[in-house]
């Protein structure tokens, strides 16, 4: 069974790509068809989308069924707002090959973006049944998300309590940690999974205006007029700087 390419791993092995090319006479079929989707996810790295809809066509012309090559196509779909061509190629990618986990975590969260949580939900169960799943910690992350969509908090935490235990490190699970444990009332938990995020360096908009939220919960008054300094200071022009005002009032 050929390796699927998982979707945070994809884009570090293009480099140098192009060359390869040139040498690609004699080829099998499966390396032409590897190499043109690996092409493809570059130009997708590059912003080069038309490139890349080229390179990922020829692929699929090569052979319409492979897995990774609908996989990488659906990504580009999304790139391109297409997100009817989208679903179809997530879902030859799985018809080809059952076990592309890459390919599932990736349709689960497409489908709990889109407002179909349940069948999200289903992706990412199956994808954690995988024996093969070399990453759960990614499976068990998306699974969370979309339970927090739900309102199925307590669970949630369940499935990010796994995935942090992998990736104590991870910025999306320690910012999704801080979401639901906000959400559940637990406030001391959130501030500390949030200090963890700033503490790798990292900030958003919107971890700021949580951060501001649950420290009016504390009663940190001192820590609310910090985030919300480095809020409007960092992030002027977002949506949650616009909230502020609102928040400080006491809102939600």
């Amino acid at each position: 069974m050929k390796q699927p390419l998982p979707l945070l791993y994809l884009l570090l092995l293009l480099y140098g790509c192009t060359p390869l090319v040139e040498q690609s006479s004699g080829w099998d079929l499966t390396q032409r068809v590897d190499l043109h989707t690996r092409l493809g996810l570059g130009y997708m790295e590059q912003d080069r989308l038309a490139a890349a809809l080229e390179s990922l066509q020829y692929a699929l012309s090569l052979a319409s069924d492979d897995s990774t090559a609908n996989h990488a196509m659906a990504l580009l779909q999304l790139r391109l707002g297409d997100s009817n061509a989208a679903r179809s190629h997530f879902e030859t990618a799985l018809i080809a090959e059952h076990g592309n986990v890459a390919a599932r975590n990736d349709f689960g969260s497409y489908l709990c973006e889109k407002g179909a949580a349940r069948e999200g939900i289903a992706q990412f169960r199956q994808a954690l049944k995988d024996p093969f799943n070399t990453r759960p910690y990614l499976s068990q992350y998306g699974l969370a998300v979309c339970l927090t969509r739900t309102g199925e908090l307590k669970s949630a935490r369940e499935y990010l309590g796994r995935a942090l235990a992998a990736q104590p490190e991870s910025g999306p699970i320690l910012y999704q940690s801080a979401v639901v444990g906000y959400g559940l009332g637990n406030h001391l938990s959130a501030r500390g999974f949030l200090e963890r995020f700033f503490g790798l360096g990292l900030t958003s908009p919107e971890s700021l205006l949580l951060a501001t939220r649950n420290e009016q919960k504390l009663g940190a008054v001192d820590l609310v007029g910090q985030y919300a300094t480095r809020l409007r200071k960092g992030y002027p022009s977002s949506t949650q700087a616009a909230q502020l005002d609102a928040v400080l009032r006491g809102g939600s």
